[in-house]
């Protein structure tokens, strides 16, 4: 996996953990270049990306808010 794609499963994981926990990061504004820039995302898997925030919310002892910003 090329470097970029790893940076873009890192970033949306720090903004799914952000967002669900009120906490303001900036990930947001590097993940929307990453898509303005037209990277190629065939090789992300969504099903990671979707489950890590759990996992560290889990190891973290952290609680999920309900709703998003």
């Amino acid at each position: 996996m090329e470097h970029r794609q790893v940076e873009l499963k890192a970033e949306s994981v720090s903004f799914l953990v952000c967002a669900r926990n009120g906490v303001t990061s900036k990930s947001e504004t590097y993940l929307s270049a990453f898509v303005a820039q037209k990277h190629d995302v065939n090789d992300i898997n969504l099903y990671q990306i979707m489950r890590a925030p759990g996992q560290i919310e889990s190891v973290l002892g952290l609680t999920v808010q309900i709703g998003y910003r």
